[in-house]
């Protein structure tokens, strides 16, 4: 957007290092990764050359849930986001910690450092990670940081406390990693990568292929051809030994001995979680993921633990294929502050202090897809806040973002979020290769996307309305070629060549939409039927408490979140239908009165 930025981060050569599991995507996060191309993101280009494995998961399901997935290089992937940020344009990178804000008459105009150098700038984006006071677990033994091998940002959670800024503590948690050459692979089930990967980006818009582009400096970013030389991933699960292992010392775990306060990711939970809480279940499948091409180390997806060092070895080696496993790193639980994202507005703006923006986990999130996501967002709104031109609002009908947005800003998060697909009540729009058609109007609109890929994104478009009619007007032996592909499921051998001949991006996004019509026209009914509320806009200084017949509990919520649509007041939990119908009398009463 040529905005003049500053990046300011405690340690310059862990950016974009991958905390957890080292992989994007999956079911609803994969959508998510393609809207934040759609947006003019970088995730998808740097998650598909540097993936080491690509999966396409449901598959065998409606196209509406297929999410692609890869296993990424975790060195690869950071060292590379690295150099982009060093080679972007109007940003600057530099390695300082945070030490507190700078506010001027309720507005945040800059910040602290350790350093005793201050930035001073129009617009503030928080993105602290699990760094706020990150405190890690390892049974009884606590040490600060946000990670493992790195530090905890102690002082800054003053300043939000300071601003009148709401902070409670989360808790997440990661497994242990393991040397390679110390597994048995025979006793695990392999599971390759896809022949024909679906990747991340939308290459088919793009003019020239930006993945091996040598920039004007000579310099080339790290990188591989998407889908060449994948390795596998491999499957195993506990036995009747580790259940016995993880429930004979639960008093030991963090999580179980009151030593966690904050409140753990219900949709990943530890392993101590599993055999507590679903204690019928006879084993838990675990899988064996490679964290690079050029290392040896192991990450155990499914064995997230706060248990002491020395038993976190005896479960390890209670697993099949894991009897002589070597720990490279310990598993370990961290716990930090997190921001009620209900103090914000959709934009990601805070409601307490102007310019304040916030992104990422410090809005009560998890998942490197969620965060990513948030940061674009709070990035293009920081810069219209900035320029006085109207902020990007993504809708909940419009993609996956735009209802992780909204549920955080109205419904809040006691827990660590996750988005699912089940979270999306339009989720039949959001086939992930839409994302370029459903999001372009906002990539027109704030400058996104360069204009050379908005006119192909319009031109993609164009063609997918010239197929769709084609196909629902012209008959074939037995009624249209629509009706055809409705009751067919392999069609592809009897359409006309000419559609054949089409990109696969043309040929996937039109076959979807004729074979989904009668459903996804029903969705179209449905948001149109609420448009009419999400367009009738609430004052942020309206005296809820003064309403005639607003039940009090109702006034105090609404009071608190600051709606800025009717829609968007009538999602806060708590607030009824019979309060959104006195809402609509006391804004008709309004508009007669001329006020």
């Amino acid at each position: 957007m040529g905005a003049s930025t500053l990046l300011l981060t405690g340690n310059i050569d862990t950016i974009a290092q991958m905390s957890c599991n080292p992989a994007i995507g999956g079911q609803a996060k994969g959508q998510m990764v393609r809207e934040i191309d759609a947006l003019g993101g970088e995730m998808a280009v740097n998650a598909d050359v540097t993936a080491i494995q690509f999966r396409l998961l449901n598959e065998s399901k409606g196209a509406a849930v297929q999410s692609p997935r890869a296993q990424c290089d975790k060195k690869a992937y950071q060292f590379r986001l690295k150099h982009t940020l060093e080679l972007q344009a109007n940003l600057q990178v530099f390695q300082a910690t945070v030490t507190g804000l700078i506010f001027k008459e309720s507005k945040v105009i800059g910040c602290h450092t350790n350093l005793d150098i201050d930035f001073i700038g129009q617009t503030v984006i928080v993105t602290t990670g699990t760094f706020l006071r990150g405190l890690m677990h390892i049974g009884q033994n606590k040490n600060e940081g946000g990670r493992l091998g790195d530090f905890s940002a102690k002082s800054l959670s003053a300043s939000f406390l300071e601003a009148g800024i709401k902070l409670e503590r989360l808790k997440t948690g990661t497994p242990p990693r393991l040397s390679g050459r110390s597994i048995d692979f025979s006793k695990m089930v392999e599971q390759k990568g896809d022949a024909n990967p679906t990747f991340f980006a939308f290459y088919d818009t793009r003019e020239e292929s930006p993945l091996f582009h040598v920039e004007q400096t000579g310099e080339r970013r790290l990188g591989w051809a998407p889908g060449t030389e994948q390795v596998s991933c491999w499957m195993t699960h506990t036995s009747p030994e580790t259940a016995k292992i993880v429930r004979s010392n639960l008093s030991k775990s963090a999580m179980y001995s009151g030593e966690i306060q904050g409140v753990g990711p219900r949709y990943c939970p530890s392993i101590e979680d599993k055999f507590v809480r679903f204690a019928d279940k006879p084993r838990h499948l675990l899988f064996l993921e490679p964290e690079g091409r050029s290392t040896n180390e192991y990450y155990v997806n499914g064995l997230s633990t706060s248990l002491p060092f020395d038993v976190q070895v005896d479960m390890v080696r209670s697993v099949p294929g894991l009897e002589h496993a070597l720990l490279l790193r310990p598993a370990y639980a961290v716990e930090y502050d997190f921001a009620h994202p209900t103090q914000l507005f959709p934009t990601l703006e805070s409601k307490k202090v102007e310019n304040l923006f916030f992104a990422g986990q410090i809005n009560g999130t998890s998942g490197y897809e969620e965060a990513a996501g948030q940061g674009l967002v709070a990035g293009v709104n920081a810069v219209n806040k900035m320029r006085g031109t109207p902020p990007m609002l993504l809708r909940r009908h419009e993609g996956y973002l735009g209802v992780l947005i909204d549920d955080l800003v109205t419904k809040g998060t006691n827990e660590p979020y996750r988005m699912f697909t089940s979270r999306a009540e339009h989720r039949l729009l959001f086939n992930h290769g839409s994302a370029e058609l459903r999001l372009i109007e906002h990539s027109k609109a704030h400058g996104l996307l360069s204009p050379a890929r908005i006119r192909n994104i319009e031109a993609k478009r164009e063609q997918i309305t010239y197929w769709i009619e084609f196909l629902e007007t012209n008959r074939t032996k037995n009624g249209s070629w629509a009706d055809h592909i409705r009751r067919e499921q392999h069609e592809k051998a009897a359409l006309p060549e000419a559609f054949i001949r089409e990109s696969s991006a043309v040929r996937d996004e039109v076959l979807y939409r004729v074979r989904y019509q009668g459903y996804l026209a029903r969705e179209q009914r449905q948001i149109a039927k609420f448009a009419d509320i999400e367009k009738i806009r609430l004052s942020p200084t309206l005296d809820y408490l003064s309403i005639r017949g607003l039940r009090r509990e109702s006034a105090l919520k609404l009071a608190e979140a600051k709606p800025m649509t009717l829609a968007q007041a009538s999602r806060i939990s708590g607030v009824n239908p019979a309060d959104i119908s006195i809402l609509m009398v006391m804004l008709s009463s309004k508009d007669k009165q001329g006020d």
